[in-house]
């Protein structure tokens, strides 16, 4: 499976300590270069700089279509259009993006998105990991924002409600 990721996921993931599940879940795992500089390179002090530095698995990708980044630059960070353009470059399974407005943009690009949360329900549907509540508990304390109704939606899913 490719995967191609925005930043807030990764960073995310390693604020919690399980960067290592892309690794798991994923045969590639792609970054554009201004994810790896937002991530890694501007920011010594951000959760998953070193992480994301010293991870043979993830590639960084070169974007080739600059227009199309320019284009999608209208309404989206840097990250986020270079992320949508190395994911339909490299056909990617999946785009994983957990900004709304990112998202709709990757979906009219004809990008098959998901977001972390939907990857951790993946990850727990294969058996990565034992249980996702704790995991989504460990989320929200470091500030990533789960609605109460998504929250209990998923651990229905996984049959842990």
């Amino acid at each position: 499976m490719i995967l191609v990721f925005d930043s807030s996921s990764l960073i995310a993931l390693a604020r919690v300590g399980r960067l290592d599940l892309l690794h798991e879940l994923a045969g590639e795992v792609h970054i554009p270069g201004a994810v790896f500089e937002e991530v890694a390179e501007h920011a010594d002090e951000r959760p998953g700089s070193a992480e994301v530095r010293s991870a043979p698995w993830i590639q960084v990708g070169r974007v080739l279509d600059r227009q199309a980044v320019e284009h999608l630059r209208g309404r989206l960070g840097r990250g986020e259009a270079e992320s949508i353009v190395l994911a339909r470059e490299l056909e990617a399974d999946f785009l994983v993006l957990d900004d709304a407005a990112a998202r709709r943009a990757a979906e009219a690009e004809g990008a098959r998105v998901i977001g972390l949360l939907g990857l951790l329900v993946h990850s727990r549907e294969r058996g990565m990991i034992a249980a996702l509540k704790p995991l989504l508990e460990e989320l929200k304390t470091t500030g990533f924002y789960i609605s109460d109704s998504l929250y209990h939606a998923l651990l229905r899913r996984v049959g842990e409600a």
